[in-house]
């Protein structure tokens, strides 16, 4: 069941890349808005799932759902900004040859537009964390902050960021539809098949994270791990397959800007959405000298340093390899903090 989940979350991935794509060809949306706000919504839902299902359905006396559900949010921001930019930089690394370059072909002010969102965002959601547990009220004022904030960052996005993209792959439903029917089919997909399979690859990402949720508390039991060290570490990676994946596809096929959208997007929508289900349904507070809640912090500390050397990147020259590739080196370090302290 845990790898059947990794197979329903990365085969519709592929469907919602296809699909979102025709989407934005069909309503002439910006390459900014797609892979900043769409592609990036859609592909951050599991891990806006996996911690309200956590949180919601698993029994609240064991307290095994808060710590999956804190841990799978503080854990995506960190893996996207490790894991997950390593594999881009991988894929610039393993198509430099058919892309004839070694950087990312974007304007770095889209970058740098995300990125300040999210280092604010994620920056508020850590003080918070470090507030009195028994502070609740400013938890809840930073939570409907952060939607105002999200609010924001959509309406600014939607305004700037590149023209129509014009190049994409035929949508899987429509030829399939075709090959059924046994015809040529149209020449542009209908859009009620476009919306058809965008939504069922969100539903599929729905349903692939709700399964991996329970697999997790199964395997933490089975091998009497803490679920939170769990779901900081392999939470991440099945909730991040969509980013992952979607990336590693759109920088082969030289969409530079869906690709980097993709992941700075998830990262803005992450510090925003799942955080302020956590500042609402969770105590979110950090004791430092708890070594669990420790990891925590370093996970915490180490996404925003990411985040804000690729800041600094991105406003001095092009996005290369060695920008994107540090990520798994800062991955590395949290392995090694994970290895001391538990």
């Amino acid at each position: 069941m845990f790898v059947l989940s990794f197979f329903i979350i990365l085969v519709s991935c592929e469907l919602f890349t296809n699909g979102v794509e025709w989407v934005a060809r069909r309503f002439n949306l910006s390459k900014g808005a797609v892979g900043s706000v769409l592609a990036a919504v859609g592909t951050a839902l599991p891990e806006t799932m996996v911690p309200l299902i956590a949180i919601l359905i698993l029994p609240a006396s064991s307290g095994v759902g808060q710590e999956i559900g804190v841990g799978a949010i503080m854990g995506s921001p960190f893996m996207i900004s490790t894991l997950a930019l390593f594999v881009c930089g991988l894929s610039l690394l393993i198509f430099r040859r058919r892309r004839a370059s070694r950087t990312l072909d974007l304007d770095g002010r889209l970058v740098r537009r995300d990125l300040s969102f999210f280092l604010l965002a994620y920056s508020l959601a850590a003080a918070a964390a470090f507030l009195p547990g028994e502070m609740q009220w400013p938890r809840y004022i930073l939570g409907l902050g952060l939607l105002l904030l999200y609010g924001a960052y959509i309406w600014r996005t939607m305004r700037q960021g590149g023209g129509p993209d014009e190049g994409a792959e035929p949508l899987y439903f429509e030829r399939s539809l075709c090959f059924l029917l046994g015809d040529d089919g149209e020449a542009e997909p209908r859009t009620a098949i476009m919306m058809g399979q965008v939504l069922l690859a969100i539903i599929g990402i729905v349903a692939g994270a709700a399964i991996f949720v329970d697999q997790i508390r199964e395997i933490s039991l089975a091998i009497g791990v803490s679920p939170l060290v769990l779901s900081l570490l392999i939470a991440p990676m099945a909730t991040e397959l969509p980013e992952m994946y979607n990336s590693f596809t759109w920088v082969r096929g030289g969409k530079d800007v869906y690709a980097m959208g993709n992941l700075t997007g998830a990262m803005v929508f992450q510090s925003c959405i799942p955080v302020t289900v956590g500042l609402l349904l969770t105590p979110w507070h950090i004791d430092i000298w708890e070594p669990q809640q420790a990891l925590q912090a370093a996970s915490m500390a180490i996404a925003l340093l990411s985040a804000a050397v690729l800041y600094v990147s991105a406003s001095r020259r092009p996005i290369g390899m060695p920008n994107l590739l540090l990520g798994g080196l800062l991955y590395g370090a949290f392995i090694g903090i994970v290895l001391l302290i538990v």
